[in-house]
């Protein structure tokens, strides 16, 4: 396999629109960009962050790949995917216990060749450390070398040039929007978008509690990245509903009242929380009726599989 088989260009991807009556009463049109089509497994704005990542490993001779997250870590889900088709190694570094390897996320990792490494909550925090990277790259046999490690959520400099390709000039013609709408883990995706963007309004929407940490990490990936910080987005810091990965009752009737109502499938863990947030917004009028919205659907749809079990 290569990376051409793992990342070809996705197809027109479908933007659809969400109709609520809460819409129609502020005379707002919003619509959804489906990125959790753009690919089966490397899943919405993972593709793009991911990218230029294994790009960069195949071409400089890199071996393996390692990166962190969660016990139902999106981005380590597509990594393994990703990895397994551009021939390449993959370890994942997760926060949690050993008996999370049999849940349906890192049991598919490791079904594409992904080895796991289970680490407590203290070492996890290590994980942007230097000394705590090398240590990790040390300890990996000579068969797994040479290693590049790709940060948690794989947001870095080559996230950010993949994640400026999310809005193509088709989309934009189409929709015409005044602000576009992402919810936030790491930032990468909001980075590169908004340096793709300078004249639109990007609006984050954190789904970490105590977020601010996010305003100096997309300034700094922005600067990472070769690029002028446009200075055309913000954050709304009140849309994480209790925390990474919490699921309110709230949350799962609202994922059920637009699967319903619209169609759309949504994951709890981010594009559920962005859009009922946005909802809350502008029935609150932080976001100015009339208003048109683009908001990014940024897939994840695999991680349903903790509240809805393995068949959604």
């Amino acid at each position: 396999m290569t990376i051409d088989s793992a990342f070809s260009k996705p197809q027109k991807l479908p933007v659809t629109q969400i109709q609520l009556p809460e819409l129609t009463e502020k005379g707002i049109k919003l619509w959804l960009l489906r990125l959790d089509q753009t690919h089966p497994f490397i899943s919405g704005n993972k593709w793009y962050k991911l990218k230029y990542n294994l790009e960069f490993a195949v071409d400089n001779g890199y071996r393996t790949v390692l990166s962190f997250g969660g016990a139902y870590s999106n981005h380590i889900h597509a990594l393994a995917w990703a990895a397994k088709e551009a021939g390449l190694n993959s370890i994942g570094v997760i926060r949690g216990e050993p008996e999370y390897a049999a849940n349906p996320t890192l049991s598919d990792a490791q079904e594409w060749g992904m080895q796991l490494k289970f680490v407590n909550r203290q070492d996890y925090r290590l994980r942007q450390d230097p000394d705590y990277i090398q240590q990790l790259c040390n300890s990996l046999p000579e068969s797994l070398q040479p290693v590049l490690v790709i940060p948690e959520g794989g947001s870095n400099k080559l996230a950010v040039k993949g994640c400026r390709e999310i809005l193509s000039e088709q989309v934009l013609q189409h929709v015409k929007p005044e602000s576009v709408i992402l919810a936030c883990g790491t930032g990468g995706t909001l980075s590169g978008v908004a340096v793709s963007q300078p004249s639109l309004n990007i609006l984050g929407i954190p789904v970490l509690k105590n977020a601010e940490f996010l305003y100096d990490d997309i300034r700094n990936l922005i600067q990472s990245s070769g690029e002028a910080d446009p200075q055309n987005w913000t954050l709304d810091l009140d849309g994480h509903f209790g925390g990474y990965a919490k699921c309110p009752q709230d949350l799962t009737d609202f994922m059920q009242r637009i699967e319903s109502e619209c169609g759309v499938p949504l994951d709890q863990v981010y594009t559920a929380k962005m859009l009922l947030r946005t909802l809350q917004m502008i029935k609150q009028d932080l976001i100015k009726p009339g208003s048109t919205l683009l908001a990014l659907h940024t897939g994840g749809l695999q991680g349903r599989r903790s509240v809805y079990g393995s068949k959604n």
